[in-house]
This record gives structure tokens, C-alpha cells and sequence, in this order.
């Protein structure tokens, strides 16, 4: 500080600068910005173009002195007009994002390539993001890619991290997760946050590393802690999945909220969830739909979509069909098949837009051809049953097959009776047998119940009447009415357990309460034959009426 000193006693204007910074930041003197201002104010009227671009950063953040974005500008351009590199790099940012200038991209990308021919870290990554982006030139992703090394070989943290994103994902160079992770690794060690965050998903996932989960939540932790949104997002989640941490859905809540409150949309969206489910945070629909407005006004399509759900059913805002659907529409114009899916779901009922069965089919192949399972179930239900397209029960079971490989329950039980009555496929009772229990292991009740069917007549599995009546019992305590009126039956006839027609008429009453034909008839047979219950013909024929108003054939034969 005193050789400083005494060289700004000797009008040297780098003195003057040097003791700028030295006041700024407080480093060999007690730290006094407007002490600083007056150095670097010094200087830069003497026309160091170094002092220059500090007088302005300080104007920009108003340390110092009063922030004045103008006279900020007007010191920038002085020194970039002296060719000083880090004021043609903030310049060209300024100019790149219209921050306080009218937005000039080439302008932009011409002070940045000033800059980054003059080896300005910042400026060769900025540059490198223009041809990425293709903003002020054209798009040349391997250009970018050149530039991004070379700021990376400087060792600037940002650079390492797009050029490991660009390994990781295939921009401007063959995809190589291995060597992405290398790159990823040199911005982590200088606690860049996106790569913190980058190498946490890479660790998570076994991309390019090892798996390792708990490594995994030490870089999401580290990149949370600096603010990262997507880390404390991803933190969240592996607190929900206990993915290298034990589950703790109070720890995840509270992360997606810190997430959420700086305008993350997907951790507005998993918050929103917690609270739809009341897990982790008390139950409360109506902060849930708020959240997911948030999400929606930024146009994030799962936010959409879910969005869309809660008005559709009504549950946390008023029901609005015509609003689902229109939120179903915008998400799925971003591209997102799960809106597809609903909005079709919206054409084939009519509700919030006009029936429309074809266009219904044609939103499920969009989903359905990306990948969403719901959208390929649903549509090979419309070729096996003719909605919307042509009857096609090969068609269907392909696309049944599609969406019970990725897990999903409704296309497996499908899958399962599409075997069972060879309808698209040859008849294979084993492989029906298997599908249902995949699905039965998951608590999916139609499949609990068909498998219950297939054990009491020995279809696809050795024939076990007492297991068909324990699934049965199963699939009828958790709701199912086809399995509470099959229990029933059994009670009634002895099937694998011991006859008690009392306890059958307890059960059909249950399935004949939520108007399910075969138990209102089964409870006509009860009245009429006094079994279980007193003897009444009035009655049974009146359980017969009901059962043949709702085209049950054999109540109308009764």
C-alpha cells in the first residue's frame, strides 16, 4: 500500500487504480468504497482505461456512489474504446441482453471477439455461448465449442462447465459423459454451482462416473448452499426418493420451497405435489394451485399440465373443464406428452372443448410416439375398441406392450385379457397370469382381481380356489366392486372357503350399493331363494329391475 502510494504521489494513474481496488475491498487499509470511487474517478479521467471500467462497474452497482446505469455506460465505452478486454466484454454483454441499451447483437458478438482475441476469459466463454445460441451469428455449435476451450484451458470455472455440458450432451462434439465429467470436475473444484450441480446428476445417474448417490448429495448440498435453484431442486428430490440420504419429505419440502421461492418452476411444481398429497408439509390444494399458476405463468409445461388437472377435477380451483383444456393445450404445444394425453382425454369425453374421437386418437399417438405410457395405453385402447380409429387389436396390443414395459398398470391388466381371450395376440393363459400379477403386485385392483379369477379356474396357474378367494378379499377391502361381488360369490357357493351366505349378501350389497349389475342381480337370487337373508320376491325383483336398467342380460331374463 505505501509503494502505492507513493507512486500515486508521482501521478502515476495505475497507482491511482491499484489504490482504488485496495480501498474497494478493504485489502491493506480499512475498506471505504467512496474512498475508492474517488482513485478509480482519479485515474479514469486521466484515461486509464482499467480505472475507467472500475468507475463504471461501480456505477452499475452503485457501490460507492449513487448507481447511475448512463454514466456507467459512458465510462464502459471510453474503455472499451481503448481497447481495455473486460470492458468490451461487459459492453457486449450489456448490448448482447439489452441491459440498459438497445439490444445490438452484433454489436455484441463484435466487442466480445475483441475481447476474447486479447485471450479474456470471459469474453472466449460469452462468445462461445453465441455460437451455441446463435445470437448475433450464425448458430455453429463446434465454433462454440473451440472457444469454450480455450477460456477452459485459462481456467475459468464457467467455460469448464459448457464444455463438460457439451461432452455430456453432444453439442459441437461427439458425446463423451467420461470426459464431461473431467471438465465437469475442474469448474466443481473452483465451486462453479452448475457444475457442482451438473456432477451431482452425473454421480446420481452413473453418467460418464461411477454411481455414487452419497457423493451425489454433497455437490447438490455445496451448490444449494450458493444459491443453485436446480441443486436445491435435485436435493429436494433425493430427500423424497432417498436417493443417497435417508427419506425425509419435511427436508425435501423445505428445499423444493427454497427452490420455488426464487422463481424455479420445476421445484414450484414438486412443492405443489407435496402439498397436493399432503406429504412432508400439511395438505393444502389451494397453496398447491398457486404454486402451479406460478409455474404455468412461466410457461412450464409440467405446471401446465398439472395445472390442468386440478381444474379439470376441481380440487384446489373451482372446476373449469374449458380452463383444463386450454392449459392441456398450451402445454402440449411446448411439446409436453402428458398434456397430449390429457387434452385427448378431453376430446374423447367432450369436456371443456367439443367431442371429437378422432382428434382424441391423434393426440394419443403424438404422446404415445414420445413415449408417454398413459397416452400409448390409451390409445391402444382405441384400436382394440374402435374409438377414433379403426378396430385394431394387434395395433393395440403393441402399443399395450409399449406401456406395460415402462410400468403401467391399466396397459398390463389390458395386456393380461388381451392374452386371456387372444384378441390381438394368441391366447396364452400364462402370459395373461403374469401380466396380472405384475399389475396385482403394484395394488392395481383390476388386475388383483382377474388374477383372483385366474387361480379359481386354473387359468395360466395351477388351479387354487383358496388364493382366488384371499386375492378377492384383497381387492375387495381396498374398494374394487367386481372383486367384492366375486368374494360374495364365493361365500355364496363354497368356492375356497367355507359357505356363508350371510357374509355374501354383506358383500354384494357392498358392489349392488355402488351399482354394479352382477351383484344387484346375485341379490336378487339372495331374496328370491331366502339365502342370507329373508325371503322376498318383491325385493329380488326389484334388484332384478335394477341390474336390467343398467343392461345386466341375465336380470333382464330374470
Amino acid at each position: 500500500l505505501s509503494l502505492y502510494r507513493r507512486a500515486a504521489e508521482l501521478d502515476y494513474p495505475p497507482a491511482w487504480n491499484s489504490l482504488g481496488l485496495c480501498y474497494e475491498f478493504g485489502d491493506g487499509v480499512e475498506k471505504d468504497e467512496a474512498q475508492a470511487v474517488a482513485w478509480y474517478r482519479k485515474a479514469a479521467e486521466a484515461g486509464y482505461a482499467a480505472a475507467q471500467c472500475n468507475l463504471a462497474v461501480c456505477f452499475f452497482n452503485g457501490v460507492g456512489t449513487e448507481a447511475d446505469m448512463e454514466q456507467g455506460l459512458s465510462w464502459l465505452r471510453r474503455a472499451a474504446e481503448e481497447g481495455f478486454p473486460r470492458a468490451q466484454y461487459l459492453l457486449g454483454c450489456f448490448l448482447r441482453d439489452g441491459e440498459g441499451v438497445e439490444q445490438d447483437l452484433p454489436q455484441a458478438v463484435s466487442l466480445l471477439r475483441q475481447a476474447a482475441e486479447q485471450e479474456h476469459p470471459p469474453a472466449m466463454c460469452s462468445l462461445g455461448l453465441c455460437y451455441e445460441h446463435g445470437d448475433g451469428v450464425d448458430r455453429d455449435p463446434a465454433r462454440a465449442v473451440e472457444w469454450y476451450r480455450r477460456s477452459a484451458d485459462a481456467g475459468y470455472p464457467p467455460a469448464q462447465c459448457n464444455l463438460g455440458f457439451c461432452y455430456l450432451t453432444g453439442i459441437g462434439v461427439e458425446q463423451d459423459p467420461a470426459r464431461a465429467v473431467l471438465w465437469l470436475e475442474k469448474a466443481a473444484g473452483q465451486d462453479f454451482p452448475r457444475a457442482l450441480h451438473l456432477l451431482g446428476c452425473c454421480l446420481r445417474d452413473g453418467n460418464g462416473t461411477a454411481a455414487d448417490p452419497g457423493r451425489a448429495v454433497s455437490l447438490f448440498r455445496r451448490a444449494a448452499e450458493l444459491d443453485s435453484p436446480p441443486a436445491m431442486c435435485d436435493l429436494g428430490l433425493c430427500y423424497e426418493l432417498a436417493d443417497g440420504v435417508d427419506r425425509d419429505m419435511e427436508q425435501a419440502t423445505a428445499w423444493y420451497r427454497r427452490a420455488a421461492e426464487l422463481d424455479y418452476p420445476p421445484a414450484m411444481c414438486n412443492l405443489a405435489v407435496c402439498l397436493l398429497n399432503g406429504d412432508g408439509v400439511e395438505q393444502d390444494p389451494g397453496q398447491a394451485a398457486q404454486w402451479l399458476q406460478k409455474a404455468a405463468e412461466a410457461d412450464f409445461p409440467r405446471g401446465l399440465c398439472i395445472l390442468a388437472d386440478l381444474h379439470r377435477d376441481g380440487e384446489g380451483v373451482p372446476r373449469d373443464p374449458e380452463r383444463a383444456a386450454e392449459l392441456y393445450r398450451r402445454a402440449a404445444e411446448l411439446g409436453y406428452p402428458p398434456a397430449m394425453c390429457g387434452l385427448a382425454v378431453c376430446y374423447e369425453r367432450g369436456e371443456g372443448v367439443p367431442q371429437d374421437k378422432a382428434r382424441a386418437a391423434g393426440l394419443y399417438a403424438q404422446g404415445a410416439e414420445q413415449g408417454d405410457r398413459t397416452a400409448q395405453c390409451n390409445l391402444g385402447y382405441c384400436y382394440l375398441t374402435g374409438i377414433g380409429v379403426k378396430a385394431d387389436p394387434a395395433q393395440a396390443v403393441d402399443w399395450f406392450r409399449k406401456a406395460a414395459d415402462q410400468g403401467h398398470l391399466r396397459a398390463l391388466d389390458l395386456l393380461g385379457d388381451c392374452y386371456l381371450e387372444g384378441r390381438g395376440t394368441d391366447r396364452d393363459l400364462e402370459k395373461a397370469a403374469a401380466c396380472y400379477a405384475r399389475a396385482a403386485g403394484e395394488d392395481y385392483l383390476p388386475s388383483i382381481t382377474s388374477l383372483g379369477l385366474c387361480y379359481e379356474n386354473g387359468d395360466g396357474v395351477p388351479q387354487d380356489k383358496a388364493r382366488a378367494v384371499e386375492l378377492y378379499a384383497r381387492a375387495a377391502r381396498l374398494g374394487s366392486v367386481a372383486a367384492q361381488c366375486n368374494l360374495g360369490f364365493c361365500y355364496l357357493e363354497g368356492i375356497g372357503v367355507e359357505a356363508d351366505p350371510a357374509q355374501a349378501v354383506d358383500w354384494f350389497r357392498k358392489a349392488a350399493d355402488r351399482g354394479y349389475p352382477r351383484a344387484l342381480d346375485l341379490l336378487g337370487d339372495c331374496c328370491l331363494q331366502g339365502r342370507g337373508l329373508p325371503r322376498d320376491p318383491e325385493l329380488a325383483v326389484d334388484y332384478y329391475r335394477q341390474a336390467a336398467d343398467l343392461g345386466y342380460p341375465a336380470a333382464q331374463v330374470d
